[in-house]
């Protein structure tokens, strides 16, 4: 997913770069049709630049009247354009990002990626994994009046106090990152408590300093898992060797014969021998996980000596329901 949506940015560019030369194009036709005098301080600067070019491929020094003189007619250009009541910079080169010019790199001998590519990346990025683009599902949007203020069956906590420590939990280990006590993570509750909210704020935190994560849900897994099986596609690397990795509700998911377990043991192994973070959202309580994944996926999943466990309780926001 990360190199094509990173080939999508780069072809974006050049489609930006094409429209860039249109309007190019449109305003010195433009300039040309309805005013003559300036085009005629156009064609002079292009003689200027073109003996410019000339002068330094056949070696020579370029004097520095020649590039007095350019100066003094593309002065001579910006004043005319004001008074026709046009921009100064009107025929001037049109690009969005000044730092790369729309090329997408900086830098003349060490070319590094520009940063309108990073963040066109990350747009994708969030695109791509549902996470909505309004800023609605972030730690600073967490609204913990939806959650009840009355203390929970069986417990001296309210689901109001419960969210609020497991939010500042998730956003401990997203800030700590990728110095956390605790690689993975399990956040355990039923439907409508807001795992995948917190899912999507520790995310978009992520991203937003250049983490590289992917966010994708039990099905997704299941059908990447699937190919990987049948197909040998080779599509389960991407989830092995991502540095986060967030599994949205495990469970959900059906049960294939020799694929649905063993993938997401060998996933889940493969990450931690490689010191990588996992995080996973499921309704399933930690009986339900043996019952269903086998004690060793488990054990994995919730071992808490590398692993920060997250249950939540109380009624589902969604409709009220207990």
């Amino acid at each position: 997913m990360r190199e094509e949506l990173l080939r999508e940015v780069f072809l974006d560019l050049q489609e930006q770069q094409r429209r860039n030369e249109e309007t190019e194009r449109f305003r010195k036709r433009d300039i040309r049709a309805r005013y003559p005098e300036i085009a005629a301080m156009l064609e002079e600067r292009e003689g200027l630049i073109r003996e410019s070019v000339q002068g330094i491929l056949a070696g020579r020094t370029v004097p520095g009247e020649l590039e007095t003189r350019m100066d003094a007619v593309s002065g001579k250009i910006r004043r005319a354009l004001k008074e026709k009541g046009l921009p100064e910079d009107y025929l001037a080169p049109v690009y969005e990002c000044p730092l790369c010019r729309d090329t997408g790199y900086t830098g003349d001998r060490i070319r590094e990626k520009c940063a309108c590519v990073i963040r066109r990346y990350q747009e994708k990025l969030r695109q791509a994994m549902g996470i909505p683009e309004n800023g609605r599902e972030t730690f600073e949007q967490f609204d913990e009046t939806v959650f009840s203020p009355e203390p929970m069956e069986d417990s001296r906590y309210s689901q109001r106090e419960l969210m609020n420590r497991v939010r500042e939990a998730c956003e401990a280990w997203t800030d700590a990152w990728p110095d956390q006590p605790k690689r993975d993570m399990l956040l355990s509750g039923k439907s409508g408590l807001g795992k995948t909210f917190l899912l999507h704020a520790m995310a978009g935190r992520l991203i937003g300093r250049g983490v590289s994560v992917l966010l994708i849900s039990s099905y997704s897994f299941l059908e990447t898992a699937r190919k990987s099986y049948f197909e040998h596609d080779g599509g389960m690397e991407e989830l092995i060797s991502v540095p986060v990795l967030m599994l949205d509700d495990l469970g959900s998911e059906p049960l294939i014969q020799n694929v649905t377990i063993e993938q997401l043991f060998n996933l889940v192994s493969e990450r931690q021998r490689r010191n990588l973070a996992t995080v996973i959202s499921t309704n399933l309580n930690q009986e339900e996980l043996r019952s269903r994944y086998t004690e060793r996926i488990a054990s994995r999943l919730t071992d808490t000596r590398n692993c920060l466990y997250l249950p939540l309780r109380g009624r589902d926001i969604r409709n009220g329901r207990g």
